[in-house]
């Protein structure tokens, strides 16, 4: 299911972000060691109830960071933006709306259990300025080893007739693209990117455990890698990405004892909750004069299965992955 490391190293992984696979995907074994040794002397159906909701941990904690990020950071192009006339850069500047799909266990109640489907979305506005014009080592052939500084704020909304406890989240982003090649009549425009992301505290039923019986809330930062290439022919473009995103959280999660032994309830802290996904994207945008209106479609592998054995009639496909989509409007000057 995964891709493996020769795409990572494709995506210009730098030493920091490589963290061994094993050690990611270990991180849903933790979870499941945590909830047996919390509810040792508990009736099973507390650990089976705890297994539950860890895996809805897992299944929640990469579309959410997906539903903010996207593919690709400045839509449309892969293509860096250069200089325009001597040392005054380019500027790009936009709005995208982002959505995803997204179905996890039903935690709220223990009584009716399941799953439950429902969409995330996010409002961002992005920025992008070039610092570094790049060399031109040949006639048709320029910004190469070129720099821009990316940017992004925004809103993730939160549907909080589906459990979420706040309706949004605020969430901004840093990083950087370097260009491979600038987008010429003959070449394609190619770059690699990195940006850093941090995503508002997101609490998912009541942590008071007195209208659910059971609750998270985490907080969330992203490290997002991508490589993508462009081309545009008269007023059409088009794009095409792959992606790395690593997902880290501090989690905090409860739930109330469905069985008949043991304490009541139970409160549990996980902190450094990690995990990693691939994704491809493209996009297709028409461009007049400045203004560029693109259209994204993406696909995201997906979350992997908390070990042990979940309530009896749960039927959860939790390594199934999500499309994702996006509308942007942006204005290069």
């Amino acid at each position: 299911r995964r891709f493996g490391r020769p795409l990572m190293a494709a995506l210009g992984m730098v030493v920091s972000l490589a963290i061994p696979r094993g050690v990611l995907m270990g991180q849903e074994g933790a979870l499941a060691d945590r909830c047996a040794r919390e509810t040792v002397g508990a009736d099973v159906t507390a650990t089976l109830f705890c297994g539950l909701v860890a895996q809805s941990i897992e299944s929640v904690q990469a579309p959410l960071g997906l539903a903010v990020t996207g593919g690709n950071p400045v839509p449309g192009t892969a293509s860096t933006l250069g200089m325009r006339i001597g040392r005054l850069p380019r500027v790009s500047v936009g709005g995208r709306l982002t959505g995803v799909w997204l179905d996890q266990p039903n935690i709220v109640n223990a009584n009716r259990l399941g799953e439950r489907d429902f969409s995330l979305t996010s409002l961002n506005a992005d920025a992008a300025v070039g610092l570094f014009q790049g060399f031109s080592p040949a006639p048709t052939v320029g910004g190469v080893l070129s720099i821009d500084l990316l940017g992004s704020m925004g809103m993730l909304f939160l549907p909080e007739d589906e459990g979420f406890g706040d309706g949004s989240s605020f969430t901004w982003a840093l990083g950087a693209r370097l260009g491979v090649l600038r987008e010429s009549f003959t070449l394609p425009g190619a770059s690699v990117s990195v940006m850093y992301r941090r995503v508002g505290d997101v609490t998912y039923g009541d942590p008071l455990l007195s209208s659910t019986d059971a609750f998270y809330d985490l907080s969330l930062s992203i490290w997002s890698l991508r490589a993508a290439v462009s081309k545009r022919l008269f007023a059409l473009g088009a794009t095409a990405g792959v992606g790395y995103d690593r997902y880290s959280s501090d989690v905090r999660f409860g739930f109330v004892n469905p069985g008949t032994t043991g304490p009541e309830a139970f409160r549990i802290g996980f902190n450094g909750f990690d995990n990693d996904r691939f994704l491809v994207f493209g996009n297709l945008s028409w461009t007049l004069l400045i203004l560029h209106i693109v259209g994204e479609l993406g696909w995201q592998e997906g979350a992997d299965r908390v070990p042990g054995v979940l309530p009896t009639g749960i039927g959860i496909d939790a390594d199934d992955g999500r499309f994702f989509g996006s509308l942007a409007i942006r204005l290069s000057i």
